[in-house]
């Protein structure tokens, strides 16, 4: 028996690509639903709603990010670590760039949509990050993780919008930026230690450093 054929995907490409033409503010589900030739039921059963699309986007983006970790990963530090991820997110998103463009300059005169975005996908996308490189979530320094990452990630995306090269280089170099940004301010105010790092082995490195 031949496997049901997932709606999720044409529905995603259908919806990035109408918003990239006419706005996401004028987006209905009537128009997904003929775009990605599908019932309006069967969009409503695979996505609920149009915010639905970005959550389903945000989380194949998310299971492509955790495909970035490998066998080399106890090797390698959590900066490192954080960047792999963070590019494999990019990379799977680049082919809707116009259509999170106009998704995202409509957040500011659609104040609900602009908060699902940010206490959902987005929030949800830098604690996967932070676990994935070896670092916990929990607690206060955890909280204060996440919103660290998810400001270094938010400037990089600016630049992921307009960056039009094709190896991502424009977005590569500004996530690096952003990264030893943030290492520096901890260096600053956590004497060396990076808020990415956790463990008993950071804690020696860090220990190491600063007797040197």
């Amino acid at each position: 028996m031949p496997r049901k054929k997932d709606p999720v995907g044409p529905i995603i490409d259908a919806t990035m690509q109408l918003a990239a033409m006419a706005g996401w503010r004028n987006v209905t589900l009537y128009d997904i639903a003929r775009e990605s030739g599908l019932e309006v039921a069967a969009v409503v059963d695979a996505v609920g709603d149009r915010m639905g699309v970005i959550r389903h986007l945000a989380a194949r983006a998310d299971q492509a990010m955790l495909a970035a970790v490998d066998d080399d990963w106890p090797d390698e530090s959590v900066r490192d670590r954080l960047f792999t991820l963070l590019i494999a997110r990019f990379d799977h998103l680049k082919g809707h760039r116009e259509g999170l463009r106009a998704v995202l300059s409509s957040l500011p005169t659609d104040p609900g949509d602009a908060f699902v975005l940010m206490a959902g996908p987005g929030q949800r996308a830098m604690r996967l990050a932070m676990e994935a490189a070896g670092v916990s979530t929990a607690g206060i320094m955890g909280a204060l993780r996440v919103k660290a990452l998810g400001m270094a990630y938010a400037r990089t995306f600016r630049t992921f919008l307009d960056d039009d090269s094709p190896d991502l280089s424009r977005t590569m170099a500004a996530l690096d930026t952003s990264l030893s940004r943030l290492d520096r301010l901890a260096g600053r105010f956590r004497r060396g230690r990076s808020p990415f790092s956790d463990g008993a082995k950071d804690t020696a490195e860090a220990a190491t450093a600063t007797a040197g």
